[in-house]
């Protein structure tokens, strides 16, 4: 079987992870509507036809100035890739295109994917690429929209068609502990604000299968204000986080789950 190296790359919020869920036919990257939601390369793989494809989901470009952890991540999974998929939100404007540009010599083969495509017109899409002046560096052009699952089967026909050998390198798989553990901090994304769920680790200390499947997880604040907050009055906002982390659970796993989640105040290095 041929086997492909493919990253993920772009601003935040531009549907990498909703691609990555579409390829992949289930949920196996978290999503959310604010910036920086994936802080580190996620890698899932999936046979097409007579070909293994290895997604690399990379952090976003979410600021101008990036020179810490995330970055390091991004280009890490840029560096493994054997085609890279740049993703641009159609609908927003489009930031960080020097980042793509000054990098496109790096790669051999490079696609642009143009995604949301379904919220404009014909008319509106050509107005807004005409800002692009290196749209002729790419090997290929995509118009799609993730969520919605239109024209996605085109970039792996495509990826199929530029796969010629297998690979020797291996796929570095995220344990289900931390996977896990990104679920709830999915949670934590939608119910809290600011900066608070940036600032929290999320440790999924133990997984035991049986009947049902039990998690124990603890999140990690540096602050006392930031535990009351977690936790909301009388415990409400700490039992949402945690229905919404269950359910998502129980959907992936297709099982009873019972989570269990302790906050614990800690300075985070």
């Amino acid at each position: 079987m041929k086997t492909s190296f493919i990253a993920l790359s772009g601003p935040t919020n531009s549907g990498k992870s909703t691609l990555l869920n579409c390829f992949a036919k289930k949920k196996v990257s978290i999503v959310s509507k604010k910036i920086q939601t994936t802080n580190f390369n996620i890698e899932f793989s999936i046979n097409y036809k007579d070909t293994q494809m290895i997604f690399i989901d990379t952090p976003g470009f979410y600021k101008d100035n990036i020179n810490d952890n995330y970055l390091r991540e991004a280009l890490q999974g840029l560096e493994r890739a054997d085609i890279v998929i740049f993703i641009l939100d159609i609908n927003n404007k489009f930031r960080h295109l020097d980042k793509i540009k000054d990098n496109l010599s790096k790669f051999k083969k490079k696609i642009l994917v143009f995604n949301k495509i379904d919220k404009l017109n014909n008319d509106q899409i050509l107005s807004k690429i005409k800002v692009i002046d290196f749209l002729n560096s790419f090997d290929e052009i995509f118009y799609i929209s993730a969520l919605k699952k239109k024209n996605t089967e085109k970039i792996l026909r495509f990826i199929e068609k530029n796969t010629t050998k297998s690979s020797n390198k291996l796929s570095r798989k995220t344990t289900k502990e931390k996977f896990f553990s990104e679920i709830t901090r999915e949670a934590l994304l939608y119910y809290v604000h600011k900066e608070i769920p940036y600032k929290c680790l999320i440790i999924t200390n133990n997984i035991k299968s049986g009947k049902f499947i039990t998690i124990n997880q603890t999140v990690i604040v540096r602050s006392e204000a930031h535990k009351k907050i977690i936790l909301g009055k009388k415990g409400h906002m700490i039992k949402n986080i945690g229905t919404y982390s269950r359910l998502q659970l129980e959907k992936i796993m297709k099982k009873k789950v019972n989570l269990f989640i302790k906050i614990k105040l800690s300075k985070i290095k």
